[in-house]
């Protein structure tokens, strides 16, 4: 199973989210489905790894918190531009800490997770030899981008299955502090 751990946008703010999505030709756009921000990427684990990090997990709550997204920047590799997204405004502080916690618990569960700087953002774009040029002009255009605050009280476990038509995400399991019934 392909599996990382996420936030899920509320369905307005991702209606917002989804206003960026236009402008720039020759850019695949995150289909809104898709649209999470990740806390972290696990890859491949088999069904024992994730009982573990199912275990792991089931044991972390946090107080709910505020966060918004906003402004609009890239990604660069290599001197490529590679993603496009939007950031996040709020309590920035606590949304570290939850990722740091959940980073905490899939050690525990003998589970190695991607060990990149956390960057918390919401994908837009995924980029393919994109000219850095045209894309100023875009987020110069949209660098004034704001959701609505929302509210945090859990995250989830998503597995990605990859199809024809690119990877689809599937919620497998929601912790936190919410009710689960």
């Amino acid at each position: 199973m392909r599996l990382f751990i996420a936030l899920e946008l509320p369905s307005d703010v991702c209606d917002a989210v989804v206003t960026l999505c236009t402008g720039l030709k020759d850019v695949r756009w995150v289909a809104p489905r898709n649209m999470h921000l990740t806390l972290a990427f696990l890859g491949e684990l088999d069904s024992v790894q994730a009982a573990d990090l199912h275990e792991a997990l089931n044991t972390l709550h946090f107080d709910p918190f505020d966060l918004q997204l906003a402004g609009v920047d890239c990604f660069e590799s290599r001197g490529k531009v590679r993603v496009l997204w939007t950031g996040v405004d709020g309590d920035r502080v606590t949304l570290c800490h939850l990722q740091h916690k959940i980073m905490t618990a899939l050690e525990r569960a003998g589970l190695e997770p991607e060990r990149r700087k956390f960057k918390p953002h919401v994908t837009l774009s995924y980029l393919n030899r994109f000219p850095k040029e045209k894309l100023l002009d875009y987020i110069s255009e949209n660098n004034r981008f704001k959701t609505e605050s929302f509210k945090v009280s859990h995250f989830s476990l998503f597995q990605s299955h990859l199809t024809q038509h690119g990877a689809e995400y599937e919620v497998l399991e929601r912790y936190g502090s919410i009710d689960k019934n």
